[in-house]
C-alpha cells in the first residue's frame, strides 16, 4: 500500500518529477501536520522547517526541492495525475508533474482564497477540502477547491474539521472539533442528514 502519513491511500498511477516516475494516489486521507509529509512508492514529499519542500527518491539520489517559497504546507495529497498542496496562506495548488508545489511552471492555483485548509482527502473519484471557516467542498476535476464550476459544498455548518478519512467501503468519514463523527456514503451531508448517519 502507498501511504501518506497519517493518512490513508489506495489506486495509483504515475506522474513525472523532474524526469522520475513517481507513483500518485487516487485515494487518500490526510490529517493536517505542522510538517507535511507524503510518502509513496518512489520516495516522499516533506517539508522543511524552512518551508521548503523537499522530494527525496527512494533510490538514494539527490533530494529535489520543489517549493521554495515563504509559506507553509499543511497538506500535501496526490489525486488523478496531479499532486495539490495547500499552504497556511490559504492557497491551495495543483502541480501536474510534482514540480513548482507553490505556484509557477505548470502549476495552478485552484483555490485562491484566504481561508486556510483543515483537511484534503481523495475518495469517491473527487477531492474534499474543509475549511477553518467551517465549509467543507467536494471537487470531481480538482478544480475550484472552495466553490464554483462543478465543486459542490458538501458541509454547510459552521464546525471545524479535526480529520477526514475515506473507509474500506469508500464513504466518508468526517470528525469536527466539536466532538462528532460522521459517516456518509455519498460524500454528501458531512455533518449529518440525508443518508449519513453519526458514529459517536
Amino acid at each position: 500500500m502507498i501511504k501518506v502519513l497519517h493518512a490513508f491511500a489506495r489506486k495509483s498511477q504515475k506522474i513525472s518529477v523532474m524526469g522520475l516516475a513517481v507513483a500518485t494516489t487516487t485515494a487518500v486521507c490526510l490529517t493536517i501536520l505542522p510538517n507535511a509529509q507524503a510518502q509513496i512508492s518512489t520516495g516522499r514529499y516533506e517539508a522543511q522547517p524552512n518551508g521548503q519542500i523537499f522530494f527525496y527518491p527512494e533510490n538514494g539520489s539527490n533530494p529535489i526541492v520543489t517549493y521554495n517559497g515563504r509559506q507553509r504546507a499543511l497538506a500535501i495529497v496526490q489525486y488523478g495525475d496531479a499532486l495539490y498542496t495547500a499552504f497556511d496562506g490559504g492557497g491551495i495548488y495543483r502541480s501536474p508533474d510534482g514540480q513548482d508545489l507553490g505556484g509557477g511552471g505548470r502549476t495552478t492555483r485552484v483555490y485562491p482564497g484566504s481561508q486556510t485548509v483543515t483537511a484534503l482527502l481523495v475518495c469517491q473519484n473527487a477531492i474534499f477540502a474543509a475549511f477553518s471557516g467551517g465549509g467543507i467542498y467536494r471537487s470531481p476535476d480538482g478544480q475550484n477547491l472552495g466553490g464554483g464550476g462543478n465543486t459542490e459544498r458538501v458541509y454547510r455548518g459552521s464546525q471545524v474539521v479535526n480529520r477526514m478519512q475515506c473507509s474500506n467501503r469508500g464513504s466518508v468519514i468526517t470528525a469536527f472539533k466539536g466532538g462528532g463523527v460522521y459517516e456518509s456514503p455519498d460524500g454528501n451531508n458531512l455533518g449529518g442528514g440525508g443518508r449519513t448517519f453519526r458514529l459517536n
